[in-house]
Order: structure tokens, then C-alpha cells, then sequence
């Protein structure tokens, strides 16, 4: 491949579930959420080059560095690769297609539930769609929905969304105030289909649907804070006790809320103001019997 140009590059945000419930499995093996989605100030960046193909059928390169890039796939395993390998198909078919190839910069952990992958593979498609406007914004969230369930989130760039159906369907939502938050990663890696496999018949809600409490407002931290829930928090939890301690010590801390996001194993708390979230941090400072977490500041939803 000859002539590499950048196409340019894009800020791939960190995701936290303020709230999760899981349903009862659907006619295709999957359960069904309910899930209220913000966009943290932590990200990942995804760069595009363009090259010139040698051959007719040209392909998809990818290169991942960064603090957090040990262990990450560079290859069709990574969500990065299967979007942009995606795109080309639809976008292209049969014809000559261009080459790129992504540099992805690593700054959020794997198996954190923390959708950083699929903030990756969105940040990806947007990138890819603005060089190339082939694909209408129909066709754009129904390639995001089967790469993954947080991809087409991550591809409408919003701050905040309810979102049903395995987080395919979404509403976008006027975000409240942003507010200050501490991410927690013990480094303890959880699969999604393990946590999900971990859920009893009792930790799912046969119905499949749910009912907000009357009045709530969910533009107002207020009414938030008051739905916020993970169903995946226990079993995640019961099974690694070191998360158990962690969230124990960050509800000590007085936040608003604290909570697991995802499948895990990642822990946030939202504070007030910046002086809270301060005090918080330095009573955390040295927790022993927890593996050493690292501890961030992030802002959300942004």
C-alpha cells in the first residue's frame, strides 16, 4: 500500500450505566435491559489513514499503543477492526475499495464495563462515515448494533441516553449539570457473558419492562440519583469480594450515588462538588486489601 493520508482522528469516551436492569432472555438467547448511559470524561483516541491499495481488494490495518494498550487485540477480534472491516463491506461491496488502517490509543481498561471497546468501534464508524457518507444514519446504527450493544451510543456522540432492548434502542436525553465522579478499576478483568451467566432466576425481571416512579425527571440529578441500579452489581460482586470492600469504602465517602457500571468490574461514585470528591479520594488513598486500584477523576456526563 502506497501514500498513506490521515483522515483525521476522534475521542473515544468511557461510558458509565447509571443504571442497568436485565429482563428475561428474548426469542434470541439475549436478555433485555433497561439501561440509562452517560459519556465520561475518560477516552480512548482512534486515528484513520487513508492509503493507496496495491490490489483491487485492499484491507483494514490496526495499531494499538498507549498506558492501557497491554493485552488489546489488533486484529478482527478488536471492535475497531470489525467496524471499519464493516463499513468497507457495506459502503464499497464488490468495488475497489480504499485501505486504512487505525491507531488506537488505549487510556480505558479492558473488562471494566466501561464500553470502551465499543466507544472504539463508534468513534470508528463516525470517522470512516465522515470520509466516505455512503451509509445513511439507518444503515450506520444497525451496523453499530450488531459490532455490540453499546456501540450505536457511542456512535450518536450524545451525553446521555435511556436505552432498551440489549442498548440498541436509545433515546438521547437533555443531560443534567455535569458533576464530579471518581472511577475505581481494581484490575480484576469480568467478562460480560460471565456476569451475565451469573444471574439467577431471581435477579431478572420476567416482565421485560419497567416503570419509572411517578415524576421523575430524568434531566435532574435529583431524580437520577434516585434510580440509580445495576442487577449485575451482586453477582459481580458476591463473586469478587475485593469489590465488595472497594464500593463499601466509596458509599462510606458520602457520594450521591455509588455503583457498579456494566458487567464490570469498574466502580464509580458521584460527588457534589470538587471538595467532596477530594475528601473522598484522599480517604481512599492507601485502602488496604484491595490490589492497589487506580483511582480516577472524571467529570460526566460530557
Amino acid at each position: 500500500m502506497r501514500g498513506a493520508g490521515e483522515v483525521g482522528s476522534a475521542e473515544a469516551h468511557a461510558k458509565i450505566n447509571l443504571r442497568l436492569r436485565v429482563f428475561a432472555r428474548d426469542e434470541t438467547g439475549f436478555h433485555g435491559v433497561e439501561t440509562i448511559l452517560a459519556r465520561t470524561s475518560i477516552s480512548d483516541t482512534v486515528s484513520l489513514s487513508e492509503f493507496e491499495p496495491e490490489a483491487a481488494r485492499a484491507g483494514v490495518g490496526l495499531s494499538v499503543d498507549g498506558p492501557l494498550s497491554e493485552g488489546v487485540p489488533d486484529g478482527p477480534s478488536n471492535l475497531c477492526w470489525q467496524a471499519a472491516a464493516g463499513f468497507l463491506d457495506r459502503a464499497f461491496g464488490r468495488r475497489r475499495r480504499p485501505a486504512v488502517h487505525i491507531r488506537l490509543t488505549k487510556r480505558i481498561p479492558m473488562g471494566s464495563g466501561l464500553g470502551g471497546g465499543s466507544a472504539d468501534a463508534g468513534a470508528t464508524l463516525r470517522l470512516l462515515a465522515d470520509r466516505w457518507p455512503r451509509l445513511d444514519e439507518g444503515e450506520l446504527l444497525s451496523l453499530a448494533g450488531e459490532i455490540g450493544s453499546d456501540v450505536p451510543f457511542a456512535l450518536l456522540g450524545v451525553p446521555m441516553a435511556l436505552g432498551w432492548e440489549r442498548g440498541r434502542r436509545l433515546l438521547p436525553l437533555r443531560p443534567p449539570r455535569p458533576r464530579p465522579a471518581l472511577l475505581v478499576c481494581s484490575g480484576i478483568h469480568v467478562s460480560t457473558p460471565e456476569a451475565y451467566g451469573w444471574l439467577g432466576r431471581t435477579d431478572v425481571d420476567a416482565g421485560g419492562a419497567s416503570v419509572f416512579p411517578g415524576g421523575t425527571r430524568l434531566t435532574e440529578w435529583g431524580s437520577l440519583d434516585r434510580l440509580v441500579r445495576n442487577d449485575l452489581e451482586a453477582p459481580v460482586l458476591s463473586r469478587h469480594p475485593v469489590l465488595s470492600e472497594l464500593l463499601e469504602r466509596l458509599r462510606s465517602c458520602d457520594p450521591t450515588v455509588a455503583a457498579m457500571t456494566g458487567s464490570g468490574s469498574a466502580l464509580f461514585a458521584i460527588f457534589r462538588d470538587d471538595r467532596e470528591r477530594a475528601r473522598a479520594r484522599r480517604s481512599l488513598a492507601g485502602f488496604e486489601g484491595t490490589g492497589d486500584p487506580r483511582i480516577e477523576e472524571i467529570t460526566l456526563p460530557v
